[in-house]
This record gives structure tokens, C-alpha cells and sequence, in this order.
């Protein structure tokens, strides 16, 4: 009865309150809803029913369909309660979507040892469940505690291991009916007067109201943690009370509340980090002003109430204080973008700020940061730059994130499991903001570069890049709270050193159109008239080196191209040809490992080339587009292999499906060439020949191999290619020689060009056999190729062919070995323009001088494929254009001339002034007017070695020694006929008579393209101004010492010395030469100007031909084969014979054969010493 009785008390106050309640069904209702409450909240008296008043909000005007749920039915069965639970409108808006609501209490949890997050709590009579809200409720939570509230709008989250999370995005309280009470407050200046004088007062707790400036993240340091608030007036307040911990969850920066029952204390007491801070102690409370009575009391009052000493100065600490320490944070507001670098703390708001919470010292990282979420950022530090990230904020430990709105998109919490590198270095050690910036930014691109395929390896990648030697302090949390001004490790502004560098993009890698145009328009306006205008191909080029910036690195994957046969860098913004040099120094791997392997590259070089053909009426014309009738350019990157570091190797095991695994020896490769340009359909192939060996075979057995089969084929190129000579040196090796092989790579397999080179062992794996085929049928382009290999068996190669190279642990005792050397045999450029030179096949190496084009031999050629295929497939320049390179020879200085016409040849890359070329198989001609040259031919290949410009001069490069007195002081004195009879004989000292100056020769040079400088200026109008000038002079004598006869060059100082000439008559010298351009003076050439008629007239002048002191050195690339060293066995008829003219008549003598040598040092005969020492040689 009494029961019955307390549902028809309810029922009446809800139709008085509610207006429901009239018809069956809501009384209905009204009963289910008793039922509910009692359940939730237990006993329930209408009386009491205050919630009557809260509920009249949910109900509006009209009955809606929803119902009340408990704490357990929420937690026992979720999967009741998925989506949106939201009471949106009254009845006829709302009918047919059932929602559901919860009422109960909201309740704090404190960290513990086994659970160290705190949490908010809904609970009622049947249980509790955790719960989150947004920022604009946790003022209302403040309201809320101890009363009973009804959600009305909220969603479940299920974690796994059954943990049960509900996102609350709107609640309201019941009517509060507790009386108000009034509270006394101080303001936050007399609390920091107070605290300053805390010693002298001993003011007991106090009471404060203000606004908030910092709410920091909850902290551990060691086993405890913190919470630390700062209010204005730089009152800092420090909750290390676990019971207060969630306090946290209820404050926002920049809002005012009321903190009850503060103690003053002294923390670092003693120190110089003393600090005066407010910590809760017993029944403190944090209060929204609102809430009670709150009276704010002048300071002199709280005294007198307190009974403190009212005649006691206090001392104003704002007077030594700055106010204005905390202007430099700033906050942020916006939505989650992007949250796949959220393991290092790093966020993406809005698509373009980046969000840096790795320098927050977390207990646990917020789980709800999903994407979509709005978030609300506060004091945190700002970084712009003109790179990525262009919009930076970083947080510190006074900063702190709220959620203002849930995501939409994702209802997933995370538990996210912080980075080793974020735990072991941001966490414990204080960097600077430009530091942690370098560490957002080397993340950002990273992820830009590669997405997500790599995230899992950014930890790793971290660790790797590091700078190692930076010493950085240990961090103190509550002393970069409490500093004043702040001044947290963040706010470092001092330059330091590279932390992480920065990481390139292949989008960031452009083409220096600016500098490219200014140099074509150098080049027209250098022509003198127009004649010559429109007559020659303008090719342009331009590098930039990135050999001296360390603070960044070049990331991306290597992929051997099968479209053009090029080796790429690329990533997801872009790809990059790349020119990878072999580098001086032994390589832990070879090229031909790279394919698919993730690398860094530091040094690294971009070059760009420009051809065009122009129609320009005038020299104003330039740069005007419908003047240029057809250009392509080339972009790519050039590197030596040494400079290349893999990360991350594409290991590839040989599987069951692989079933042919072959070894090859590698003897020539042909160019990369192009069918099908006419029919619209181009291809690349190339072949390459070579010898199948025995995988059993030992190291020393491929490597004598390998020597005998270069041996054989070098003596077989010194005789006409067209003679059958294969069949007659058959006999003569050990191995079948002649049983050579060739390899047609053809359609994916081109991607191999690069990283085959003659010379090298190499595993051919393939998951089809490779067999030979008839070269009738398909291959007559190889006939030349075969009859020069002396084989007639060729393989094509399977697309799906994977190369590793072999390497040799062998190495023999031969210094000049190609085989231990891993190069090819090459010839001396000085020998090959020799007329003797026979062999029409040669490889050589050198340096370009120069470059020019020049218009084919056929005038009627015309691609008939497309400018845009032609320029993927990188084939040949433009149309019909032969490409003129003068190679200067690296030992002897001699040069010559190689010419390129490559209509359907791929363009070699790194074809500039400066580099050092190896070309391979060039064909040697003679031109009618009888100098040498060399063709560049289909079997024909180049190599670049070296990218370094140097200084391109004639002379033969000499290693200067520090120290020229060691060498005199070292070297002793022997005649000119010791040279003959000893072979160990490099360099002396000899007293000789210098007969005539034969030739001399200067030349002013450019530091950057080695082009004479001609009036002051570079004659290269491609070059930059202001590189320098180098001055470079020569010159060739003949000297006797009584024994032999000597041609002797010297070069730079010891021209100076050989002609007597004093250090201001040299400089003045050099700069007449810097106006006049090179100079060569010979004993029958005429001289043209006044500077060639005074170094003419010094040449012949008798002063010069004197006895003097040479130190010399033997010329061995000059020295003639055929000079037998040993003159002790020699018959008499092998010297050569001499006619002296004695003045009364013509004498013939024999005499030795002519030295070649080198003069490094000049000195004037001393006749004294030269006596004593032939007196003391003698004594012997």
C-alpha cells in the first residue's frame, strides 16, 4: 500500500510539473520511470523529487520516446547502446528513434600503482562507468559534484578487453536546494605578497580567487605525481595530494575559479631554485565563484581576521618580478587532420598546423585525440618557417589540451604506445624549440615522403640520424614549470647545432629554370651579330652541389628503371634520375645491390641540362616560346657511391619458381640504344658479352679467368675487328676463350643497364632457363657483335631477372691488375694519338675540357616519334646533333677529340666540363688532315668516375711537397747515364747544362669550367662570374750533362726559375695573360704581340743557357717503350747516332737514347760543392 501509495504522490507532481500523465500510456511511462529510479537511486520519495525539475527539460512540450537506463545494463550489454544516445525533440519530432539516458553522479578516481590514469565516473546504485566530456562541461562538473544529473546526450565506446567508456556532449543537474555559503577570498596579488613575506606572516591556509594561466598535464616524477596550476601574479599552486589529482579534469587556462583551503610552503628550500608555492591541503576545494558567497577581502583584513602582525613591512615581490613572462605562449583551436605520427606525439589540425606534444611529460598519452576531434591547445610555443612544418606549436610542460568536441568519424580509444627514441631523448633531455622543431620536421617528411608504408621504422630512422655528439642537460619538469620569467628548454633561442637534419623531398628537387634562362640569355647576348644565331644547338647546364650541408639528407628508395634504363631515387612526391659514381674509396656493396633498397645520401650533386634549337629573329628575342622549335631538359641527381648509406635492404632469396641461377663473367657491354622509333613503338635493349663460368670454381680460378679472358680480348681489338681472329689466339689460353656468350637484355631487364659493368662477376638469377637462340632469326643487329665476340650463341635475358654481383676475396700481386682493380683496361690518350697506334678499338679515361654540338652528318634525319617519348626514353639530344667533347688525358695532359652522335643511342648523363670520363670501346679514326680522333659506336659505353671540377690545364698532375728542401736534402746527385742502368732510379739531383728553351707556354684559366680567360673574363658564357682564375705555365728544355742527352718538362714556380724571373715581374706576367688569353711560343713561330716578342726574345736569351742544379724526376708516361734501361748489355747498334757540329766540321757520335723527365726544382750551380762531391765519389 505504501508503495502504490508513493507511485500516485508521483504521479500527481509530475502532471503538476511535467503537464503529463493524463492518458494511460504516459501514465505508463511515468510508472517505468518510477521503477527505473528506484533502481538507480534507490528509496525515492516524492517529496524529494527535485529531478522532476531537471526532467521537465527533457520533456519540453510533450512526451518523447525515451527510456532510463542503469549503470549495469549500460555495462553488461553495450552492444544495446551503439550510435549517437541524443534526446532531440519533443513528441512528433523524436517518435521512432529510441534514445536512452542516464542519470546518476559524477565522481573522481585518483592514479594508484596498478592504475596510474585518473578517470571521471558516472555511477548511481548499480555500478560505475567511465566517462569524458568536452571542454565546455568541465565547469559544470565543478557544479555537479555530489548531485545527481541526467545525460542526455552521449555515446559508448567499447576498448578491448571489455573496458566501457561514454563520451558526455550534454548533461544537466537537478534543481540545487543547498544553501550558499560565504566564503572569504584573497586576490592573486596579495597571495603572491603573502607568499613573498610567507616566513615573516606564517599566514596558515588561505583562500584564493583568479584566473588560471597554466594548467599543466598530470606528471611523474620518480614515484609521484604532480599537478601543476599557475594563476595570475605568478601564484603557482603544486597538487602532489592524489585526491586532487582530478582537479586536472576540471580546469581550463584563462578561467576563474575559487581554491579553498591553500597552504603556503617553500619548495628547493635553500637553493638557488627556491620557490614559495600554494599546495591543497585538508578539504581543500576548487569552487566556480558562482557557487558560494565568495567575498573578495583587501589583504590588511585577512591580517586583522587572522591576527597577523599589522606593523610588519612586507616586501612586493612585482616590483622584481616580470608579469609578462608568459606573452610568448600562445593557443590554437581546431580539428584533428591527421593522426599517424600520433605515436611520436606529433598532430596535423586543420590540414595545415602541426601539433608537437613529444616534449609533454605525460603519466599517459590522451586517448581521445582521434581524428575529427576538436581540440583546444593553450600555452604552447609558436614556430613559422618557410619549410615543412610552416606552422609549428609546441608544447611544454605548462601546456595542456582539451577536447571542445568529440570526433564524428571515429569512436576508438587508443592506448598509444610512445616512441623509444620520444621516451629516451625528448622526455629526459632539454632541446631547443629549433631542436624539437628538427625533430617535427625530419617526422613530417618523412611521412610525406613515404606515408605509412614506413611509419613503423621512424623510431629506428630517429635513433639513426641523431646527432651523437650533442651533449644535452636532464630535464627538471617542476623547474620548467616554475620558472620566472618561463623560460622551459623550449625557449632557447641561441643557434645550436644540427639535431636532426632535414630530409629532402624529390618534389622539393627542381629545375633551376631562373638560372638556366639567365645563362641562354648570357649566351645570345655574347654572339657579336646575328649570323650565328639560329646556327647551333644552345645547350645550357647548371649544378648545384650539396657537398657542404650536412643538416640535410636525401631519403628515398633506389629502382632501376625498365622505361629508360636509368637509375631513380624516388618517393610518393616525385623520382629523380641518378648518376651513382663508383667513388675512390672500396664499397661495402655495388650497385648493382641498390635496386629496391631504401637509402640516405648527404653529398650529392643536382644537375640540370637544357637543349634547345632556336628560330630567333633578333638577340631581344629570347625567352619568347613560339621562337623555339624544340628543346627537352634533363633534371638528375649525381652521387658516388661511397656517399650512399642503405637503410633498409630488398632481400631477395632464391625460391623453387627461380629455377635458373647462372654466373656470369661480364668482358663488354654495348650502349643502351632504341628500336622501333619508326614505327611508333620504341623499346630499349642492349647487349652485353661475356662467359658462363662454374659456380664451383674458387675465387683464384674466376679471377685468373677473368684476367685471361681481358687479356685475350685486348690483343684482339689491337687487330682489325672485322679479322677472324678469335679461332687463331684460341689455342694459346687455357680456357675456351673463344666460347663467349651474349646477353640481349630486352623489356624489364634493361633496368640492368646501369649496374652492369664489364669486369665484374655477377649471379644471374631468372625463374626461366636461359637459352641460347639463332641470331638469323630475330638478332641480325648483333651480327658485328657476335663476329667481334667470336661466339654464335646469344641468350636472352628474362624480364624477371634479378643481379647480384659476386665479389672476389682473391687478389693477386699485380698493382695494375683491372681484375683486383674492378676497372676495365684503358690506354693513355697520349699514346693513342701516337702515329704508331695501330689498335682501331680503344678505351680510355680523362677529363672533359670542353663541349660543344654540332649538326650531323645527315641533314635529312628526322625522329618520327614524339618530343615527349624521346625524352622518357632520355634518346639522344634533339634532332640530328652531334655532341664534340675535348678529353684531356689525367697523366700526360694530352688531348683529343670524341664525338657522339646519338640518334638512337640513350643520352649518358654527366657529360659536363670538368668531370673525369672513362669511355669504353671507342672506334679510333684519322681525319683527312691526319689528326686522331674517336667515334663514339653502338658497342661503345661510358662511364663518369668523378664530378669534382678541378682545373682542367695541360700539364702533368704533380703532387707539390710541403717541404722542397726534405727533397733536396733526400734525393742525392747522379749523372744522367744512371738513369739507363738502374731501374729503381725515380728522382735525383743533377748539374747539367740547359742547351735551349724549346717550348714555353701560358694559359689563365677558370677555376669552375677550365675555359681560357680571355680580356679578364671566362670565354665560357655559361659560366658564373667571380669563380677565379688559375695561372698555369709550362715549358719544355733539352739538357746535357756530359753522360746523356734529357727532354725536360717543368711546370707553375719552376717556370719562374728557368726563366729568371723575379715575383713582381711573374704577377705582372699573369696578368698579361689574363688580357692576351694562352700563350705558345716555339722556336719557328712568329710572334703577334708585345708580350710574345718579350718572352720570345728571354727564351733565346744566352743568360738563360747555363750549368744549373736540376732535381728531377723520370717521366714514365713520356718514356718511350722501346728505351732499354739496362745499357750494360746492349749492343753498340742500338744507340742511336748524333751529327755534333764542331764549327770546323760534323762529327757523328753514338749516344744513349733520350730521357724523358721532369724538373720539380731549379737551383743555381754551386761549383765548390759540385767539385768536393765528385772528389769524395771518386774516394770510394
Amino acid at each position: 500500500m505504501n508503495e502504490d501509495c508513493e507511485i500516485d504522490e508521483f504521479l500527481k507532481a509530475s502532471a503538476d510539473t511535467l503537464h503529463i500523465g493524463k492518458n494511460e500510456q504516459e501514465k505508463s511511462w511515468l510508472i517505468s520511470l518510477y521503477d527505473k529510479l528506484c533502481i538507480t537511486r534507490g528509496h525515492i520519495s516524492y517529496k524529494h523529487h527535485h529531478f522532476l525539475s531537471g526532467l521537465q527539460r527533457l520533456v519540453h512540450s510533450g512526451y518523447l520516446d525515451y527510456s532510463l537506463v542503469s549503470v549495469r545494463e549500460l555495462v553488461d550489454s553495450p552492444e544495446n547502446f551503439i550510435g549517437d544516445q541524443s534526446v532531440t525533440g519533443p513528441l512528433g519530432t523524436g517518435r521512432g528513434l529510441h534514445r536512452s539516458i542516464l542519470s546518476g553522479k559524477f565522481s573522481f578516481s585518483f592514479p594508484t600503482e596498478n592504475d596510474e590514469i585518473s578517470f571521471i565516473h558516472l555511477q548511481d546504485e548499480t555500478g560505475t562507468v567511465h566517462c569524458k566530456v568536452t571542454e565546455s562541461f568541465r565547469r559544470k562538473l565543478i557544479h555537479s559534484q555530489d548531485s545527481w544529473c541526467f545525460l542526455s546526450s552521449w555515446r559508448l565506446i567499447s576498448k578491448g578487453l571489455g573496458t566501457i567508456f561514454i563520451e558526455v556532449t550534454k548533461f544537466f543537474q537537478e534543481e540545487d536546494v543547498h544553501k550558499k555559503r560565504e566564503i572569504q577570498v584573497l586576490s592573486t596579488a596579495d597571495v603572491a605578497l603573502l607568499l613573498e613575506n610567507k616566513d615573516k606572516v606564517k599566514p596558515g591556509c588561505v583562500n584564493v580567487i583568479g584566473k588560471t594561466s597554466c594548467v599543466s598535464e598530470v606528471i611523474k616524477i620518480k614515484e609521484d605525481f604532480f599537478l601543476c596550476i599557475e594563476l595570475e601574479d605568478r601564484v603557482a599552486i603544486i597538487v602532489k595530494d592524489r585526491k586532487y589529482l582530478y582537479w586536472h579534469d576540471l580546469l581550463t587556462p584563462q578561467t576563474e575559479y575559487v581554491f579553498l583551503g591553500l597552504l603556503p610552503t617553500t619548495m628547493y628550500k635553500g637553493t638557488p631554485q627556491e620557490k614559495k608555492v600554494l599546495v591543497p591541503w585538508k578539504n581543500s576545494e576548487v569552487l566556480i565563484p558562482t557557487m558560494e558567497k565568495i567575498e573578495l577581502i583587501p589583504l590588511s583584513r585577512w591580517l586583522n581576521v587572522n591576527r597577523k602582525a599589522q606593523q610588519m613591512t612586507l616586501m612586493d615581490p612585482r616590483e622584481q618580478m616580470s608579469f609578462s613572462c608568459r606573452q610568448e605562449l600562445c593557443s590554437y583551436k581546431g580539428e584533428i587532420t591527421n593522426t599517424d605520427l600520433e605515436n611520436f606525439g606529433i598532430y596535423q589540425l586543420d590540414k595545415t598546423v602541426w601539433l608537437v606534444l613529444s616534449c609533454v611529460p605525460y603519466v599517459h598519452y590522451p586517448r581521445d585525440l582521434n581524428l575529427g576531434t576538436h581540440i583546444a591547445v593553450y600555452n604552447s610555443h609558436m614556430a613559422v618557417s618557410k619549410q615543412v612544418p610552416k606552422i609549428c606549436f609546441i608544447s611544454c610542460t605548462s601546456s595542456c589540451v582539451r577536447v571542445t568536441r568529440f570526433s564524428d568519424l571515429s569512436t576508438q580509444t587508443k592506448s598509444i604506445k610512445l616512441s623509444v627514441f620520444v621516451r629516451q631523448k625528448l622526455l629526459r633531455y632539454a632541446v631547443s624549440k629549433g631542436m624539437a622543431v628538427q625533430f617535427a620536421r625530419f617526422l613530417i617528411s618523412l611521412y610525406t615522403k613515404f606515408n605509412n608504408s614506413l611509419c613503423s621504422q621512424f623510431d629506428w630512422m630517429l635513433g639513426r640520424f641523431v646527432s651523437s655528439g650533442m651533449e644535452l642537460p636532464k630535464r627538471n619538469y617542476m623547474e620548467e614549470f616554475l620558472s620566472s620569467p618561463h623560460s622551459c628548454f623550449l625557449h632557447k633561442t641561441k643557434l645550436e647545432d644540427v639535431f636532426l637534419p632535414g630530409v629532402i623531398l624529390c618534389s622539393d628537387i627542381t629545375f633551376a629554370s631562373e638560372v638556366i634562362y639567365r645563362l641562354g640569355y648570357n649566351l645570345v647576348q655574347s654572339l657579336k651579330n646575328t649570323e650565328r644565331l639560329n646556327t647551333e644547338l644552345y645547350w645550357m647546364y647548371h649544378t648545384e652541389s650539396n657537398t657542404q650541408d650536412v643538416s640535410k639528407v636525401l631519403i628515398g628508395y633506389i629502382k632501376f628503371s625498365a622505361d629508360n634504363g636509368k637509375i631513380l631515387l624516388i618517393d610518393d612526391t616525385g623520382c629523380h634520375k641518378c648518376l651513382i659514381l663508383k667513388g675512390q674509396d672500396k664499397n661495402p656493396f655495388e650497385v648493382a645491390s641498390l635496386n629496391g633498397c631504401l637509402v640516405a645520401v648527404r653529398y650529392y650533386t643536382v644537375a640540370c641540362e637544357k637543349f634547345q634549337l632556336c628560330r630567333y629573329p633578333n638577340l631581344d628575342s629570347y625567352g619568347q616560346e613560339k621562337y623555339v622549335s624544340n628543346f627537352r631538359e634533363e633534371l638528375y641527381l649525381t652521387m658516388s657511391l661511397s656517399d650512399v648509406e642503405i637503410l633498409m635492404s630488398k632481400n631477395r632469396t632464391l625460391t623453387n619458381s627461380e629455377c635458373d641461377r647462372v654466373l656470369c663473367c661480364v668482358i663488354r657491354k654495348e650502349s643502351l640504344q632504341m628500336e622501333g622509333m619508326n614505327t611508333g613503338q620504341p623499346r630499349l635493349r642492349f647487349t652485353a658479352f661475356g662467359y658462363f663460368l662454374d659456380d664451383s670454381w674458387t675465387d683464384e680460378e674466376i679471377h685468373n679467368f677473368t684476367q685471361d679472358a681481358f687479356k685475350f680480348w685486348n690483343k684482339t681489338y689491337e687487330l682489325d675487328v672485322e679479322t677472324e681472329m678469335g679461332t687463331a689466339c684460341a689455342g694459346q689460353h687455357k680456357f675456351p676463350l673463344t666460347a663467349s656468350t651474349v646477353l640481349l637484355f630486352q623489356g624489364q631487364s634493361v633496368q640492368w643497364y646501369e649496374a652492369i659493368q664489364p669486369g665484374h662477376i655477377y649471379w644471374f638469377i631468372s625463374s626461366e632457363k636461359l637459352i641460347p637462340i639463332s641470331t638469323k632469326s630475330t638478332l641480325r643487329f648483333m651480327k658485328k657483335v657476335e663476329k667481334q665476340a667470336g661466339g654464335k650463341a646469344c641468350v636472352p635475358v628474362g624480364e624477371d631477372m634479378w643481379v647480384t654481383e659476386r665479389r672476389l676475396n682473391y687478389r693477386c700481386q699485380h698493382q695494375a691488375c683491372c681484375v683486383c682493380m674492378e676497372s676495365h683496361p684503358v690506354t693513355d690518350i697520349g699514346d693513342i694519338i701516337k702515329e704508331r697506334f695501330t689498335t682501331r678499338i680503344v678505351s680510355l679515361e680523362g677529363r672533359i675540357k670542353s663541349r660543344r654540338h654540332l649538326v650531323g652528318e645527315n641533314k635529312q634525319l628526322h625522329m618520327k616519334t614524339s618530343t615527349n617519348c624521346c625524352s622518357n626514353l632520355c634518346v639522344s639530344t634533339l634532332d640530328n646533333q652531334k655532341i664534340s667533347l675535348v678529353v684531356s688525358s689525367l697523366d700526360s695532359g694530352e688531348e683529343m677529340v670524341v664525338y657522339l652522335i646519338l640518334n638512337n643511342i640513350s643520352y649518358p648523363l654527366g657529360l659536363l666540363p670538368g668531370h673525369v670520363i672513362r669511355f669504353h670501346n671507342l672506334e679510333r679514326k684519322v681525319s683527312r688532315h691526319g689528326s686522331v680522333y674517336c667515334q663514339y659506336v653502338v658497342i661503345s659505353t661510358v662511364q663518369i668516375l668523378d664530378t669534382v671540377t678541378q682545373h682542367l690545364d695541360s700539364e702533368v698532375k704533380i703532387k707539390e711537397t710541403k717541404d722542397v728542401e726534405s727533397l733536396w736534402e733526400n734525393v742525392s746527385l747522379h749523372r744522367l747515364c744512371e738513369v739507363q742502368r738502374s731501374s729503381g732510379l725515380i728522382k735525383l739531383q743533377s748539374v747539367c747544362h740547359i742547351h735551349r728553351i724549346t717550348k714555353l707556354a701560358f694559359k689563365s684559366s677558370c677555376i669552375n669550367c677550365s675555359s681560357v680567360i680571355y680580356n679578364g673574363e671566362c670565354e665560357n658564357t655559361l659560366c658564373n662570374p667571380g669563380h677565379g682564375t688559375k695561372f698555369f705555365a709550362s715549358a719544355s728544355f733539352t739538357i746535357d750533362d756530359g753522360t746523356s742527352f734529357s727532354n725536360v718538362k717543368c711546370y707553375s714556380k719552376a717556370v719562374q726559375k728557368l726563366l729568371q724571373l723575379t715575383d713582381t715581374e711573374w704577377s705582372s706576367l699573369e696578368e698579361a695573360v689574363k688580357n692576351q688569353g694562352d700563350i705558345f711560343l716555339t722556336s719557328n713561330r712568329k710572334c703577334e704581340n708585345s708580350v710574345e716578342v718579350f718572352l720570345q726574345l728571354l727564351r733565346e736569351g744566352d743568360h738563360l743557357q747555363q750549368p744549373k742544379r736540376l732535381l728531377l724526376q723520370l717521366d714514365k708516361h713520356q718514356q718511350s717503350k722501346e728505351t732499354v734501361l739496362n745499357i750494360d748489355s746492349i749492343p753498340t747498334s742500338d744507340f742511336f747516332v748524333k751529327t755534333v757540329d764542331t764549327g770546323s766540321g760534323k762529327v757523328e757520335t753514338r749516344c744513349l737514347p733520350i730521357l724523358q723527365l721532369i724538373c720539380l726544382d731549379i737551383r743555381a750551380f754551386d761549383i765548390t760543392s759540385y767539385v768536393m762531391h765528385n772528389f769524395t765519389e771518386s774516394s770510394k
